[in-house]
């Protein structure tokens, strides 16, 4: 889960990030540390904070690394720690002109979402849920009267903590300088071209002007639980009823997709609502109830009709739609680019539901799987992205075909319960764990391990397959179809039991590791197999 809190500056975003991150085990991502690291590197260094090409040059540079000591999170950047430094008055002054140059931003939101793409973390700023993470499963935006945020700093400085008591006193005059600033900096904020501070459609807004710490933190974990109850999983903090008490994965399941769903933070405002005075939330069924039948054939079936249900559960006129369309794709494929299964057989006399996994080329991949395995009685639901369910059609046209959506580069509990359930049923589930197509060797690969999870929660093996040749079908740089051949590679299943490993975390990033080097062995063997093919 993915959640994006927003608000101006003295809002309370970081004490409240850092205690969801603590109550909830999420991974905290103080994005605003990140640009005022920036702003006291080119202070320190010299920089002229007005020479956005000179301060650009300095984001795009910087290694900003966070750690924890016994004191909390740190900030480092170029291997310097600046927890300290970056929150002087000087830093306060400057940084919004720093954050407002676009090539700063755009340097800080790619590690931002490189640094969010594990999954399960809490971030903070003033375009997260905007910009950052426009899916994050949980928006919120908090907010409150510039007097009262500007009290909270000074007292901060002052070494003490308004929202619980304590030493509550600060310097009148400097409070008063802090005011001034803050009215300044929103107002900077608010009106800048890049990324402006509002908050999110979806997002539910909090004033905390009147509350304490401990009951906004409970408003948004409310929300959370609320969005896990729909996706069936267990509330923020607790076990998950497939974890062993240890350690646990954070889901990432962006294997080449996502999921046309609601927006989050609106449907967590509603299952909010529902919940009234202490009443807990409705949990969601993600499979079908018992009493809801077979599916119809002609009429009243919803996309999540069959992204729930199995295959051979779908009415007839979908079954023969699909087998229609797999003879004519499976021919004119075999035609154009004759292609090849080898050791098919390991594919074919394995009943259980697996996760394969695949290096991903082209378009072409997943066609020859699909459609290889329909013919021998093995139906494969691919893992595709939300993307592609833009229009009615589209969906209309992947739901039939057995797509799951997910949607990239957020926690997508419902497709990986979707996942769990077609496993569970028998079904094999497609993923490119590359996550997007591989145009050379050169290319700059990251795994999303998600299909570790998926696996892992249905306690289904992962079997690997490889392919080489369809990427030679459409070179580099150009859409022209060639003719070629295309060869197509299975090994044999992996069990988490043979990982040698104890622990679900560490059986989830050990078979993400095997599992790849297994699928690219497949491939340079296919490669001294067929020489030329790529």
């Amino acid at each position: 889960m993915i959640v994006a809190i927003d608000g101006p500056a003295g809002s309370g975003k970081s004490t409240t990030a850092h205690a969801i991150a603590d109550r909830c085990n999420l991974t905290f991502l103080d994005t605003g540390a990140m640009y005022r690291a920036v702003t006291w590197r080119c202070l320190d260094s010299g920089v002229d904070v007005n020479d956005g090409d000179a301060v650009s040059a300095v984001a795009e540079r910087a290694r900003i690394v966070f750690g924890k000591s016994a004191d909390g999170q740190t900030v480092s950047i170029d291997g310097q720690d600046v927890t300290r430094q970056i929150r002087t008055p000087e830093v306060d002054r400057n940084v919004s002109v720093v954050s407002a140059y676009p090539r700063v931003r755009e340097a800080m939101v790619a590690r931002q979402r490189e640094l969010g793409a594990a999954g399960d973390v809490v971030a903070e700023g003033r375009d997260i849920g905007t910009v950052v993470f426009p899916n994050a499963e949980v928006k919120v935006f908090l907010t409150a009267d510039a007097a009262a945020r500007a009290h909270r700093r000074a007292v901060q400085r002052e070494g003490g903590d308004a929202g619980r008591g304590g030493a509550a006193k600060a310097d009148a005059a400097e409070e008063r300088q802090i005011l001034q600033d803050l009215v300044r900096r929103d107002k900077l904020d608010s009106s800048r071209k890049e990324s402006p501070l509002r908050p999110a459609a979806d997002a539910h807004m909090i004033d905390n002007s009147a509350l304490t710490p401990e009951q906004v933190v409970q408003q948004i974990v409310d929300l959370m639980d609320a969005v896990r109850a729909r996706a069936g999983a267990p509330k923020a903090g607790e076990v998950a009823p497939f974890d062993d008490g240890g350690e646990r994965t954070s889901p990432s399941p962006a294997a080449d997709g996502g999921a046309a769903d609601d927006p989050a933070g609106a449907r967590a405002k509603d299952a909010a609502a529902e919940r009234g005075a202490g009443k807990p939330a409705a949990r969601a069924v993600v499979r079908p109830k018992a009493k809801a039948g077979r599916m119809r054939a002609f009429a009243g079936n919803s996309f999540d009709d069959y992204y729930d249900h199995g295959m051979k559960e779908f009415p007839l006129p979908a079954r023969a739609l699909l087998a229609v369309a797999a003879t004519i794709v499976w021919a004119v494929t075999k035609v154009l680019w004759p292609w090849r299964i080898e050791d098919v057989r390991l594919l074919r006399d394995d009943a259980r539901g697996r996760m394969i996994v695949m290096n991903h080329t082209s378009m072409l991949d997943p066609v020859v799987i699909v459609c290889g395995l329909y013919f021998h009685g093995i139906r494969v639901r691919p893992i595709s992205k939300s993307e592609f369910n833009k229009t009615d059609f589209v969906s209309w046209l992947f739901s039939r075909a057995g797509a799951i959506p997910v949607r990239r580069g957020t926690a997508d509990l419902k497709a990986v319960r979707r996942a769990q359930a077609a496993l569970q049923r028998g079904e094999c589930v497609l993923v490119f764990p590359e996550g997007t197509r591989i145009k050379s060797d050169d290319q700059p690969v990251t795994i999303h391990g998600g299909f570790a999870l998926m696996a892992q929660m249905a306690k289904a093996p992962v079997q690997p397959v490889a392919i080489v040749g369809a990427r030679d079908i459409t070179p580099k740089g150009t859409h022209w179809k060639r003719f070629g051949r295309v060869f197509c590679k299975a090994g044999e299943c992996i069990e988490f039991s043979d990982l040698g490993v104890r622990g679900r975390k560490q059986q989830a990033l050990r078979m993400e590791e095997v599992a790849m080097e297994r699928v690219y062995a497949l491939r340079d063997e296919l490669r001294r197999e067929h020489p030329g093919k790529m």
